[in-house]
């Protein structure tokens, strides 16, 4: 017996070592993941922040980017649903048939194929809990092709391109339908009030408890602001009222509400003690939509002094906003307040968030079409890319554009809705330069940022190279052409109790 009580005495403390030891090696694998904010500002023109010269007052962003690598030779499609489906994968649009110049239309069958992962999906994988809020647009014919079929625990928002801000309803032409969720039920609870409070409240509510229950967070913010249609929100700001003309300063006052909800989101983050071992990554989708026209879909953005916007691809409609900053335990202190000039595409975000947050062993089994900058940005290397296909649809034959080092080609007779330059105060339409040869343009960025010269006809050389690198990803294995994108019958709101909902098994 004393012999026994000796054995047990001695290994009482022993037990009491290796489970304390085991649960702070746990522990320390958990704080090794840092939390991840994914956010995306809709329509986000270049210059409807402060820090680009915008009127529009934006203080948090404007703070932030002193903080933050500026990712300032960044470019993304010309609208969103093929922006948002590279900003998911890591992949190119046209090599997933996302690349509609449409966009995904509501009742449509198009989605991001289920053979290439999420970022989601592949946090998941990693321990991570997924999170959701705001706009999705990525496919919704199947509950498989939304967000909790795509990798997130969570989800409140819209699966579509657009709602109402306040009664949260979508118009294809004469139909109407609801589209508001909360995992996979219609959430008809907060109907009336402004979509930016609930995705506020919902998202808070996710990341509070995960974090109580010590795992590592993803949180995909998508959000709604400063998409059309130009609701006036709850909140107008006394620094938007010398604003003009109508349109603008409700914009101004959209951008301005969305502005403080960044800022009382990473005030979340750090009241939670998070922040410090927080990577945030803050994007644009497409370039600001201008007051081209008083119909749908105008708006009233500013990329001055870049050329046209929104659904072009000229460099107002593809030269996105992107900023990366984080805490201090992943963010180095050498990069904040920096701006990075390497070229990168909406492809590469996903492999240099996985590569910063320390999962670049997986990023090669993910055969993405975008690579890291991570290694560039912290080590002052040059860029990884020297060359952008911005859109190549239509075996690229039209709504093509290509990049590579200085020189833009565009080819095809479909360039855009529109043409011209907008600047900021007044706000006002500048022609842009005329141009009979308009079916293909080239341009030195180098020489000429805001394109107003096409030197198309005395380089025809440069031309034929670019668009025999064109040619090159058209003939890759992975290239399609853009999939199915027509109203399928079964999606008629009448048929879901007044819903866009899924309609396929």
């Amino acid at each position: 017996l004393a012999t026994v009580s000796v054995l047990y005495c001695l290994l009482i403390p022993m037990i009491m070592m290796f489970t304390l030891l085991t649960l702070s090696l746990s522990t320390t694998v958990v704080s090794n993941q840092p939390h991840i904010l994914y956010m995306v500002v809709d329509d986000l023109g270049w210059t409807d922040v402060g820090f680009h010269g915008s009127n529009f007052p934006t203080p948090v962003l404007d703070k932030l980017v002193t903080e933050s690598v500026e990712m300032s030779k960044y470019y993304v499609q010309p609208v969103c649903s093929p922006t948002r489906s590279s900003l998911m994968t890591g992949r190119y649009p046209f090599n997933m048939g996302m690349q509609h110049l449409t966009t995904i239309i509501p009742g449509s069958t198009a989605h991001i194929p289920l053979d290439v992962k999420t970022i989601a999906e592949v946090m998941k994988e990693q321990g991570y809990e997924t999170h959701m809020v705001g706009k999705w647009h990525l496919g919704y014919a199947s509950w498989k092709y939304t967000p909790i079929g795509r990798g997130f625990d969570t989800f409140t928002g819209y699966l579509g391109g657009m709602i109402d801000y306040y009664n949260r309803t979508m118009n294809a032409g004469d139909i109407v339908g609801y589209d508001f969720w909360h995992n996979t039920a219609a959430d008809y609870t907060h109907d009336g009030s402004y979509t930016l409070t609930d995705y506020m409240t919902d998202s808070e509510a996710a990341l509070r408890k995960t974090v109580a229950a010590g795992k590592p967070s993803f949180l995909y913010f998508a959000h709604q602001n400063i998409h059309i249609p130009i609701d006036v929100p709850p909140t107008t700001s006394p620094k938007c009222e010398s604003v003009s003309p109508d349109r603008r300063k409700t914009l101004c006052d959209m951008m301005s509400v969305l502005d403080s909800a960044i800022g009382e989101t990473l005030q979340l983050y750090k009241d939670l003690g998070i922040w410090n071992n927080t990577l945030m990554i803050i994007t644009t989708d497409n370039g600001g939509m201008t007051y081209y026209q008083d119909a749908f879909p105008g708006s009233a953005s500013s990329n001055w002094p870049l050329r046209a916007g929104k659904t072009t691809l000229f460099e107002g409609g593809v030269k996105g906003v992107c900023l990366l900053t984080g805490g201090d335990n992943v963010f180095p202190s050498n990069i904040r307040n920096l701006k990075y000039f390497g070229m990168a595409h909406a492809a590469d975000l996903m492999p240099t968030i996985l590569t910063a947050a320390g999962m670049s062993d997986i990023v090669p089994s993910l055969e993405f079409d975008g690579v890291s900058h991570w290694e560039s940005i912290t080590k002052n290397l040059t860029s990884p890319r020297s060359e952008v296909p911005v859109n190549i649809v239509y075996s690229g034959l039209n709504y093509t554009s290509i990049i590579n080092n200085d020189m833009k080609l565009i080819v095809g007779k479909v360039q855009g809705a529109y043409d011209g330059y907008w600047t900021v105060s007044p706000y006002k339409e500048i022609p842009a330069p005329f141009d009979p040869h308009n079916t293909t343009r080239l341009f030195n960025l180098s020489a000429d940022p805001n394109e107003y010269h096409n030197i198309a006809e005395s380089h025809p050389e440069i031309v034929e190279f670019l668009k025999q690198r064109i040619e090159s990803y058209v003939k890759g294995k992975r290239y399609s052409e853009p999939s199915d994108n027509g109203f399928h019958p079964a999606a008629a709101p009448r048929l879901h109790n007044g819903t866009w909902a899924p309609f396929l098994p």
